[in-house]
């Protein structure tokens, strides 16, 4: 039987929200000093995501089971910092996405019998949820409505959940972790940009892309490929023009909480290709298209972020194999984060593992601990 000292001193990498999460749920121990170390914050990928809230994007039990209590934690950390509040909105989603009826069928019967909250929307419902598209965009004659999904300004709250969690004494360094501090085989700092040394009892590496060299310099291979996705942001409107998110056969689409509509071919965003705005524009035209009075909606920017996808898809979560370091990455962070930063600060905390980590091991992939030199890609986006 192996004896389990918690750690006094944890460092948290990354200011996305995952990281921010973890941190923010470290820094509730009053026995334990937590450090966040971002050069960001608020994140690298997490502002540039489409940040909708959901637990049917999958098609596997034990995952939609994950993100199902995920977003009950979100809930349950909404009524711990208030001021989240703002930033979440609980509107539900329509998705006519699936151009297959049968298909799209079969798909909310499955996450009915799985106990999400899902309703069948026909047609002529649709405009008592949303109403303000043009009759030539809903080319469906019915709909699927999730109830209880949502969506969040992800880097706000990640900012927010930074915020609390220094003022329950957490300390924060705006700077990026170099390499880690290694003796005796186990962790025991890092080396931040300009050479200082951060010494801590745990490190905890929420660092999405950045995470892969940081792990290939002490001999973990972490199969994480960058997607990239660009979504396009209009100019902020007073209109309320969507009630919650909507993903349709053509564009996936939500409005933000400062009037913004944020538009993709789907929720991971477009295929940026050789020529995005390009892409920008013709996803424009469409936006347009789908509102009554859509010239009045002005094109702001877009977006390219680079989600850290596993190789499978599914989250990386727990031991590296490396004494004292903690691994957490996924796609998606928003949806997950609540209990991601619950089940790892857990661990790190008391040693002990709630069953759902063990779906999401690095140990699964054959490679989880082997060289690190036998996988390149590129991360300095």
């Amino acid at each position: 039987m192996s004896y389990f000292e918690a750690p006094q001193n944890v460092i948290v990498i990354g200011g996305g929200i995952v990281g921010s999460s973890i941190a923010w749920h470290l820094s509730k121990s009053p026995t334990t000093n937590t450090t966040i170390i971002a050069e960001q914050i608020g994140g690298v990928a997490t502002p540039n995501s489409f940040a909708w809230v959901n637990a049917g994007s999958t098609d596997k039990r034990f995952y939609y089971n994950f993100r199902h209590r995920s977003m009950a934690h979100w809930h349950e950390i909404e009524e711990a910092v208030p001021e989240l509040s703002k930033y979440i909105h609980w509107g539900a989603s329509l998705n006519w996405d699936i151009a297959n009826e049968t298909e799209r069928a079969e798909y909310g019967e499955r996450l009915m019998k799985w106990g999400y909250d899902v309703i069948t929307v026909n047609k002529t419902e649709i405009p008592t949820y949303e109403s303000e598209f043009e009759e030539s965009f809903l080319k469906t004659d019915w709909a699927l409505r999730y109830t209880e999904e949502g969506q969040m300004e992800a880097h706000i709250v990640a900012e927010k959940l930074i915020d609390d969690a220094q003022t329950n004494g957490a300390g924060l360094l705006k700077t990026n972790v170099t390499s880690f501090l290694k003796k005796d085989g186990k962790i025991v700092g890092v080396v931040i940009d300009g050479g200082e040394e951060v010494y801590a009892d745990h490190v905890v590496l929420a660092g999405g892309l950045g995470s892969v060299p940081l792990l290939a310099a002490v001999g973990v291979d972490l199969p994480l490929t960058p997607k990239a996705g660009l979504l396009i942001n209009t100019v902020p409107t007073e209109r309320k023009l969507l009630n919650g998110v909507v993903y349709s056969h053509d564009l996936h689409l939500r409005q933000t909480a400062d009037g913004r509509i944020r538009t993709g071919s789907d929720f991971g965003g477009s295929d940026p290709t050789d020529n995005p705005q390009a892409v920008a524009d013709d996803l424009f035209v469409k936006l347009q298209a789908a509102f009554k009075g859509g010239d009045e909606i002005k094109y702001d920017y877009y977006t390219i972020g680079y989600r850290p996808t596993p190789e499978d898809g599914l989250p990386i979560l727990g031991e590296t194999g490396v004494h004292g370091l903690t691994v957490a990455t996924m796609h998606s962070g928003v949806s997950n984060g609540a209990l991601v930063g619950k089940l790892i600060s857990e661990m790190v905390l008391t040693g002990e593992k709630d069953p759902a980590l063990a779906d999401f091991a690095l140990s699964r992939f054959s490679n989880g601990t082997t060289s690190a030199s036998k996988r390149r890609i590129r991360v300095d986006h």
